[in-house]
């Protein structure tokens, strides 16, 4: 796993974003969902956790990408929200959920870590055989369908 430290500052996104679309590489099937996930995580830390430094990690293979995300400072419990048409933010977990294979989090003595992972859509079949979850073109569950998650 390869890791990297970010001041606690917005404009510390798009370098946290630089950094997993390098290691990753033009060619790596999951780097674009991997990268804005990335900014998704980052942002969330920086509007919700600034206190110090943020760490970024990232373990990956040919087909399959890990990226942790850990702050030291919200006491918040991460959670997918149903932002109305109008809001402006809450949206960041929200396609975490729809775009990664699973994702979740561990609360620390140190903080909060959220992660995702993301399989290619070569790697797997219509239904994720270790998530059971839906992974069409473009990933996602199809319009309307709901898991245990949705209740």
């Amino acid at each position: 796993m390869l890791s990297r430290r970010f001041a606690p500052s917005a404009a510390q996104v798009r370098p946290a974003r630089a950094f997993v679309g390098e290691l990753l590489g033009d060619g790596h099937p999951c780097r674009d969902d991997a990268v804005l996930l990335t900014s998704e995580l980052a942002g969330n830390v920086v509007r919700h956790a600034v206190e110090r430094d943020f760490l970024v990690s990232v373990a990956f293979t040919g087909d399959w990408v890990l990226v942790a995300v850990e702050d030291t400072g919200s006491a918040d419990v991460p959670h997918v929200r149903r932002p109305g048409d109008v809001e402006t933010n809450g949206r960041g977990l929200l396609l975490v959920d729809g775009l990664a294979a699973q994702w979740g989090f561990e609360r620390r003595v140190s903080g909060t870590m959220v992660w995702f992972e993301l399989v290619a859509p070569s790697a797997q079949g219509d239904e994720d055989q270790r998530t059971g979850k839906w992974r069409g073109p473009g990933g996602g569950r199809p319009g309307g369908m709901r898991d245990e998650r949705d209740a």
